[in-house]
């Protein structure tokens, strides 16, 4: 069965070029109405980023309206919300996709250098679907895609700040689904992977690195990302708390587990000498768990002790 949006509206921020670009032309072709948000080319004679992916759209027939407000505060997330309330009467979708970037290692890392990144990422995040949650538990039906990254899941070298950003996502994520299931609020995370071609010209020693790892950069675009976002920005959509990675045609679900471990046999706790002498049954994933909360864990070392202890 095709995936439509016919009736309904997504907002993408960051849509102004790159991923968020790809992800609002494409629900705009699968009739989506689109607040197109991105604060890029303000300035520019030609108009902003948003505004020239408003007129591809309309030039294809579809519709959609350019917000320029930020995600980095509440007013700004409650702007974008209403001017899709404004203009097109309800909220059934939000991708949030902006993004910033500080490349710094650890030990120069700045606050300056910190806070835009949790500022657009995380806050981000909060911001911008707060407002839209309320619409979406009235109607019982939502989805939401947060943007995390293999760097937030595997971490990268100069990249904390951004790692931190990202990761939260991933709990966000999770928290969220949890909530959302009685309203039909779905939320998700992507984890784009390797756009680099969608960010103008490509470095030529990144293109070696890319090709070392079998990955050209004219196999890392954004509409190679794109089929699993608007899978999960649609009511076709059947999971929710989880995460998926995408790029090079390659999709992949990316989880938090908890191996089966060791357990101490003793009355007392275990001692530090203890944990050392059994790391190797400690970090053995040839059994784990995904523990659909946090509570659940606590059935997961339950059933564990049963089963060994007796």
């Amino acid at each position: 069965m095709a995936i439509t949006f016919d009736g309904q509206v997504a907002i993408v921020t960051g849509a102004g070029q790159g991923l968020g670009r790809e992800y609002a032309l494409e629900l705009a072709r699968r009739g989506a109405r689109v607040v197109v948000n991105d604060l890029a080319g303000l300035d520019s004679p030609e108009g902003s980023a948003a505004e020239a992916v408003v007129r591809e759209i309309a030039a294809a027939g579809g519709e959609a309206v350019a917000s320029h407000d930020t995600v980095a505060t509440p007013a700004g997330g409650k702007a974008i919300v209403d001017l899709a309330l404004d203009s097109f009467g309800t909220v059934d979708a939000v991708i949030h996709n902006a993004g910033v970037w500080r490349h710094k290692y650890f030990a120069e890392m700045t606050a300056d250098q910190l806070d835009p990144v949790l500022d657009v990422h995380l806050r981000g995040a909060f911001f911008v679907t707060q407002p839209a949650w309320p619409v979406m538990q009235a109607k019982g039906y939502g989805r939401i895609v947060l943007t995390s990254s293999s760097t937030g899941a595997f971490g990268r070298l100069a990249g904390s700040n951004y790692a931190a950003a990202k990761a939260a996502m991933l709990g966000m994520a999770r928290a969220m689904s949890l909530e959302g299931a009685e309203h039909g609020i779905r939320t998700n995370c992507i984890l784009p992977v390797a756009p680099f071609r969608n960010r103008g010209p490509v470095p030529e020693e990144l293109t070696r690195q890319l090709n070392a790892m079998g990955l050209a950069p004219e196999q890392a675009g954004a509409e190679l990302v794109a089929p699993m976002v608007v899978y999960l920005a649609s009511s076709a959509c059947s999971v929710s708390g989880e995460a998926f990675s995408a790029g090079g045609n390659r999709f992949g679900r990316v989880f938090v587990a908890v191996a089966d471990g060791w357990i101490h046999p003793g009355d007392g706790p275990a001692s530090a000498e203890d944990v050392a002498a059994h790391l190797a049954e400690i970090e053995d994933l040839g059994s784990y768990a995904i523990p659909p909360t946090s509570i659940d864990e606590l059935r997961v070392i339950g059933d564990l002790r049963r089963k060994r202890l007796g």
